[in-house]
């Protein structure tokens, strides 16, 4: 069993219109009959089927992150060592080229999962301050620095072997003063149903689901260019 206190992050990405998206539907069918949300990674130019589907999922709770400055085939290996100036560059173009999707986003996940000190801060200055990372979730603060995090591993159960994910299962027990946090994540290649049972079996361990956004606490309003509040508009100020 786990700890009483650890939580569940399921997590997707690769979205696109077919298969897919199909299989994301499919999914979040799946998740919702066992009550979990799921946290939605999506590139800063997704097609309007994606921009559609994610922002209905965020209405009916789950949350939404920017997977990203350019687009979902973006190299990871940059993320790690960004610097301030182009991570705000970068930010800055992400910024205008989603603003007119509609889709509001609760926060970043970088891909490859590692964020460089400059993202992290050019993420606070804009205030979208939640960020995903291969340690876990956390709320950053005005100069970048993690002030509330919740710790726990990545796993991909598409790519692991099912010995190896109990024994994922039976150490996730990173003591720290929210939570635990097992996140398992799901990309666009990768088997639904190997998934599923690594839900099914985190969820047997005592494991507790939610979003990225209640483990650090979701953000009330968010503001467009012009100052008003609209939740549901893209927007990275707060």
């Amino acid at each position: 069993m786990l700890p009483s206190h650890a939580r569940l992050l399921v997590s997707v990405t690769g979205l696109a219109p077919g298969a897919p998206l199909g299989a994301a539907v499919g999914l979040c069918d799946a998740l919702d009959a066992r009550r979990v949300p799921l946290t939605l990674l999506v590139g800063p130019r997704p097609h309007p089927e994606v921009t559609a589907f994610a922002a209905a999922r965020r209405r009916a709770g789950d949350a939404v992150l920017l997977h990203g400055f350019r687009s979902v085939h973006d190299d990871a290996r940059p993320y790690r060592r960004l610097p301030l100036l182009e991570a705000r560059l970068r930010l800055a173009g992400a910024s205008r080229s989603s603003e007119a999707l509609g889709l509001a986003v609760d926060g970043f996940a970088a891909p490859g999962w590692t964020a460089s000190p400059g993202t992290r801060r050019a993420l606070a200055e804009t205030g979208l301050d939640l960020l995903l990372d291969d340690a876990g979730v956390h709320r950053l603060g005005p100069l970048g620095v993690p002030t509330t995090s919740v710790a726990g591993p990545v796993t991909e159960p598409g790519r692991t072997e099912r010995s190896s994910l109990r024994t994922r299962l039976t150490r996730t027990r990173r003591p720290e003063p929210a939570a635990a946090l097992l996140h398992l994540t799901l990309g666009a290649v990768q088997d639904p149903g190997a998934l599923l049972a690594a839900v099914d079996a985190a969820l047997a361990a005592g494991a507790l689901p939610t979003a990225a956004t209640d483990l650090v606490g979701r953000r009330a309003n968010r503001r467009t260019a012009d100052g008003s509040v609209d939740p549901e508009l893209w927007s990275t100020t707060a």
